[in-house]
């Protein structure tokens, strides 16, 4: 039996308007009154004010002294880079663990289905604190683990070479960013030209080129001012002396979201590939290619477009799920603004207001870029 088609009239679109708009006053109005007689005030006015509180790892210069303002901008600054680190690496571990898993090798096939059922059936939380506690059991810095030449692994982290740009970092990086648009203009240009005469050019080393030219005379006129400074780590006490310290909470939570998301990864790989005719693979090898090449140049480019949606998710809850980050005291956004901001200013709802914000942002902004990609390779399918 064919169900009735239920739709809403002009009348019926406004009065629903009508109802959810009052719903919002009501809610508002009720704060508002709640807010007022506890004698707490609201706005954003508490931004500007000395924060007081110290932030472990920061990719930009901060102290205590600084405003909650700037320790808003080192949490989001701890989120993006968590979540780039987790989101290049899941994606690496989750190609090879999914196509593991289609392999016709036994053992490798069993192992890969081994790592997917354990790491995708035990909490992310857990994991977390996992690889937290194994950090912190590694050596003390006078017996750390020489990992090569000037890096040293310890349970203060891991001690590497630093190179400082003096407060030129935000130009080199905007730079970058210049670049990466001019060459995307010049790769569409091109290949409109291409539809119209015909020629096939190769633009892999032309695009390396704009992408890098840029930033290379950005970083060569500061190192020309005096303004860049390498420095090495070395032991000197109980401490490293020079270098940088990545601390073990962000290498904890880099690996444990990472190896966690990698899983989903792989298991959207795998059905991605296996929905794809076995004709293709059938005929790849009619053709004389070996299976590696079958795979790689054939299966794969056509199981991406599948691919893309469901990954767009994973990286979403990669992002999302750094905010647990706060169980092991990484300050990222969550941590500083959502936690340490918030109890001591008591400004509860703008507090979250701002995080939620960001992450609607940081969400935003992934969709749009992996929507543009999926487009992308939609027209090339």
């Amino acid at each position: 039996m064919k169900l009735p088609k239920i739709t809403l009239n002009d009348g019926g679109q406004t009065l629903l308007l009508i109802i959810v708009t009052l719903l919002f006053w009501y809610l508002g109005t009720n704060a508002s009154e709640n807010i007022s007689k506890l004698g707490i005030t609201t706005g954003f006015d508490f931004l500007s004010e000395r924060a007081g509180y110290d932030i472990s790892f920061s990719l930009i210069d901060y102290n205590q002294n600084d405003t909650y303002l700037k320790a808003y901008f080192v949490g989001v600054a701890n989120t993006l880079l968590v979540s780039f680190l987790s989101i290049i690496l899941a994606t690496v571990i989750g190609f090879i663990i999914g196509v593991g898993r289609v392999s016709n090798n036994w053992v490798i096939n069993r192992l890969c289905r081994a790592y997917v059922e354990l790491i995708r059936n035990v909490p992310l939380v857990v994991q977390l604190v996992w690889w937290y506690a194994l950090f912190l059991s590694l050596p003390a810095i006078r017996n750390s683990i020489q990992l090569g030449d000037n890096i040293y692994l310890s349970n203060r982290g891991l001690a590497i070479p630093h190179l400082s740009l003096g407060g030129w970092g935000g130009y080199v990086f905007i730079a970058l960013l210049v670049s990466c648009c001019a060459a995307f203009v010049y790769r569409r240009a091109v290949i409109k030209k291409v539809q119209w005469v015909g020629f096939n050019p190769v633009l892999w080393p032309r695009l390396v080129a704009i992408i890098v030219s840029l930033p290379l005379i950005v970083f060569l006129f500061t190192l020309l001012t005096g303004n860049v400074d390498y420095s090495t780590p070395k032991l000197a006490g109980f401490n490293f002396q020079g270098g940088m310290i990545v601390i073990p909470e962000l290498v904890a939570l880099w690996i444990a979201l990472s190896v966690y998301s990698a899983s989903y990864i792989a298991e959207i790989v795998r059905g991605c590939i296996q929905s794809i005719a076995k004709g293709q693979h059938e005929a790849g090898k009619a053709l004389g290619f070996n299976d590696s090449v079958i795979m790689w140049k054939l299966i794969v480019p056509q199981a991406i477009y599948p691919m893309v949606p469901q990954i767009t998710s994973v990286y979403l809850n990669i992002i999302k799920n750094s905010s647990l980050g706060v169980v092991i005291g990484f300050m990222e956004l969550v941590s500083s603004t959502g936690g340490t901001t918030l109890n001591n200013t008591g400004q509860a709802i703008e507090c979250i207001l701002i995080v939620m914000g960001t992450y609607c942002v940081f969400s935003l902004v992934i969709s749009l870029l992996m929507n543009w990609y999926n487009s992308h390779v939609a027209v090339g399918k």
